[in-house]
């Protein structure tokens, strides 16, 4: 016979099995993880962490009623009945109780006991028990007293919601206690009824501006928009037309107007023509005005009443689209400040607005009214920068105008050591005097071109990084929000359309205010970029999973936002590709404001005013044989024919040394370049080539190599200069393929022509005989271009479509 199943014990200690059926099943083993549907119980916490968690739900419990500060002292008020009843009750329970020892007392007394130890015995415990129960015993009053408290008591008189009149009710000791304790723990709700009070307080506030003409409230909450509108609005021809602003004493500003829609019946007040903006009342918040006031940040000390940044507060304060092409290096903090203002008045307001309809729509029980205050995102506004320096910049703006209650931060230190300042302080830099403009701006700090980040504010707290659909403003470059949108926005370049198009991410749906600073640097950067995320704004999003449809503006539901879409731009001067760009991407029904700065030699403000060597300045007209419209694709091909039949074909038969040919557009780099690294043309003529993307070996190399004379021709790009700024040594003839984009480079690169000492202690230059000079392109599409090198009067006469000569000479 086998062994028995499960049989002796076995050496090595192991604990006996067990006799199991075999169609039991098998019992878990310890810490194996199971695998029916059956949740494992959790294991309860700490005795410390189970009572916190239940304060909290009882706090949570009692908080939620606390709807006002009505509410409040109703609760209080319940409260103090109901110990006072209880008291009350627990006084007379110890009357009766009483009464029932006595009689206990009574009863032991008479009995009779055995042994007289135990009568001894049980009499000092009686005596005892009664003591201590006399000590809790009230003192018994007077009958005269008695029957007075009894007649006072009958002739309290109660009002008709059953509350005394003219009587103050001691509380007892017990009372003060309970109350104490209420108190410590309600420290919490009596900041919540303190925020409350000041919310009623901005109530009546608000209610005194509904009654005003405020643009906001006329905008985003009372205006009505359709789809016929906006075909009309559409059809309309609108031209800009010169306008004269009285409040801007400044001459050195064209102002231009493009009419918005004023015909329509539902937009009502919200359209203001820009000679009226300065005549009607900025509406600022009474917490933001006040604190603004303290540190003189506000609109009438900071802004004084002629200057051209009042001029813009007005328009802008108005949500008409502004396009200031006047921006330097000086004024870019008033700008950024002025932006700032707005933006965080709009944010406070748009905010303000959505919590007091909360609080109206939590009170009102039978009526049904609707409140569209809201858009498919929380996020209503979009501040596109350059670097991240700039973007510490308009931060450190923020923070310097917000109101005094708001002290917490939260992510503050992580943004700033992710947007600090890039530059090593030990290093010693030159003073600012000595720099160029672009100099400055890159010496600021973080030169990082692709970056993203939410803000969120609250009425006493700032969250940075908060996700977008938790965000109030978007702080991002056109490259770091391009990569948030994906390759989805490729599609924009496709569609006939932008309204065709729907994207998956909603929180450029709802975008109300659309600030894009030194739009001029980000044209150098990459100007796609920035026309991609402009027409990605306020396109109709395929889903709004944080949407609540109930508060969603019709127009909003309608898919035209756009054309509540305030936009505002910074640059430092107008190109042709960011006039297009406004002119497409602006469809605000409040119009557009242009400001276009004035340029004259003779103050200064012309770029060929601050040219020093005395050189030859030739400028040549390539297109007066083209008699017909002149497009951008055709420019291309004369300014390149002109070039290859009278620039570099005479460089061929007689090649000349320490030849500069400036190129503004990469485009144009590339084909010049491939004429020069012909097979046959590299016999003849030495190039080097200096762009945006050459390495800084090969750089160094092509400086050297073009100073010694060891090349003929060196090719330079304006990108390059731009980010690099090299004094090129050794220039001998300037040669413009195209004028630059920034008027400041002419002369700076005028400059590096050698004047005539330095020529002379030079002996380098000996074997040149023809002396400096400068030969510059143009078309008559260049006008904007050459009203920044030869000022506004010189560049219409050279630029009008029938010029009398090709040629002009400016020594």
């Amino acid at each position: 016979m086998g062994p028995r199943k499960g049989g002796g014990k076995k050496k090595g200690g192991r604990k006996r099995k067990a006799n199991v059926w075999d169609d039991a099943e098998p019992k878990p083993k310890r810490g194996a993880v199971s695998s029916g549907n059956e949740v494992k119980p959790r294991k309860n916490g700490s005795m410390m962490g189970q009572w916190k968690t239940q304060k909290i739900t009882e706090r949570a419990k009692a908080r939620k009623f606390f709807s006002n500060v009505g509410d409040k002292k109703n609760i209080q008020r319940d409260q103090y009945e109901e110990t006072r009843e209880r008291t009350a009750n627990a006084i007379y329970k110890n009357e009766s109780d009483e009464e029932e020892l006595d009689e206990e007392e009574e009863e032991e007394t008479q009995s009779e006991y055995s042994d007289s130890d135990d009568e001894n015995v049980l009499k000092k415990k009686n005596s005892l028990f009664a003591e201590f129960v006399n000590t809790f015993k009230p003192t018994e009053p007077i009958e005269d007293e008695e029957e007075d408290e009894e007649e006072e008591y009958e002739e309290v008189l109660v009002d008709e919601n059953g509350q005394e009149i003219g009587q103050e009710i001691d509380a007892t000791e017990e009372e003060n206690e309970m109350v104490e304790e209420n108190i410590d723990e309600n420290n919490e709700d009596e900041e919540q009824v303190a925020s409350m009070e000041k919310d009623d307080e901005e109530q009546l506030e608000d209610k005194e501006e509904e009654e005003q003409e405020d643009p906001y409230r006329r905008r985003y909450l009372l205006s009505s928009f359709t789809e016929q509108d906006a075909k009309k609005f559409n059809a309309q021809t609108r031209k800009y037309t010169k306008v004269t602003l009285p409040a801007l004493k400044e001459d050195a500003y064209d102002v231009t107007y493009r009419i918005g829609a004023e015909e329509v019946r539902g937009l009502e007040g919200v359209v203001t023509a820009p000679e009226t903006a300065d005549k009607k009342t900025q509406y600022v918040r009474s917490r933001l005005l006040s604190t603004w006031k303290q540190r003189g940040l506000d609109a009438e000390t900071a802004f004084p009443r002629g200057s051209v940044e009042h001029t813009l507060s007005q328009q802008i304060s108005a949500y008409t689209d502004v396009f200031f092409a006047g921006q330097t290096y000086e004024n870019t903090e008033k700008l950024r400040q002025l932006s700032a203002m707005h933006v965080l008045n709009h944010v406070l307001k748009a905010r303000d607005t959505v919590t007091r309809n909360n609080e109206r729509i939590k009170k009102q029980s039978e009526e049904n009214k609707e409140y569209r205050d809201q858009g498919f995102c929380r996020a209503s506004v979009l501040v596109l920068l350059p670097l991240r320096s700039s973007a510490v910049a308009f931060v450190n703006q923020l923070l310097k105008l917000l109101p005094s209650n708001v002290d917490t931060f939260h992510n503050k230190d992580r943004f700033f050591s992710e947007f600090g300042s890039a530059k090593d302080e030990e290093s010693e830099a030159s003073s600012d005097e000595d720099k160029k403009e672009w100099q400055r701006v890159f010496d600021e700090g973080n030169n990082d071109d692709c970056f993203q980040l939410g803000l969120s504010f609250s009425r006493k707290a700032v969250r940075f990084y908060s996700e977008y659909h938790h965000a109030d403003i978007i702080l991002a470059s056109p490259l770091g929000l391009r990569q948030q949108l994906g390759d989805e926005v490729a599609m924009l370049d496709e569609a006939e359309t932008s309204d065709d198009v729907k994207l998956s991410s909603d929180f450029l749906s709802t975008i109300e205010v659309c600030i894009v600073d030194s739009a001029s640097l980000m044209a150098m950067q990459n100007l796609d970029h920035l026309r991609t995320v402009l027409r990605a704004t306020n396109l109709q999003p395929k889903e709004a999973p944080n949407a609540d449809f109930s508060r969603v503006r019709e127009w909003n539901l309608a898919f035209l936002a756009s054309y509540f879409r305030q936009t505002i731009v910074f640059a430092h001067g107008v190109e042709p590709t960011l006039n297009a760009l406004v002119t497409k991407s602006c469809r605000n029904v409040s119009g557009v404001v242009k400001y276009t700065r004035r340029y004259d030699a003779a103050d200064g403000s012309a770029s060929i005013s601050r040219v020093v060597p005395q050189v030859k300045q030739i400028f040549q007209r390539v297109d007066l044989e083209h008699t017909g419209r002149l497009t951008a694709a055709d420019e291309v091909e004369l300014r390149f024919a002109y070039f290859k039949k009278h620039v570099f074909e005479p460089l061929l038969d007689h090649p000349r040394k320490r030849v500069l040919i400036f190129i503004p557009s990469y485009f144009d780099y590339v084909r010049v370049r491939n004429l020069f690294n012909d097979t046959m043309n590299k016999k003849l003529i030495r190039s080097v080539q200096c762009c945006e993307y050459t390495t800084s070996k090969q750089v160094s190399r092509a400086r050297t190599s073009f100073f010694h004379g060891h090349c003929h021709v060196m090719l330079y790009t304006e990108r390059f200069h731009f980010y690099h700024q090299y004094q090129i040594r050794g220039v001998q003839q300037l040669i413009w393929y195209g004028l630059p984009v920034m008027g400041d480079f002419y002369a700076e690169m005028m400059n590096m022509l050698p004047s005539d000492t330095a020529e002379q202690n030079d002996g380098g230059f000996a074997d040149n005989t023809d002396g400096k000079s400068s030969i510059a392109l143009f078309t008559r599409l260049d006008l904007l271009r050459m009203q920044r090198i030869v000022g506004n009067k010189r560049a219409e006469r050279m630029c009008q479509a029938k010029a009398a000569k090709p040629t002009f000479l400016f020594c």
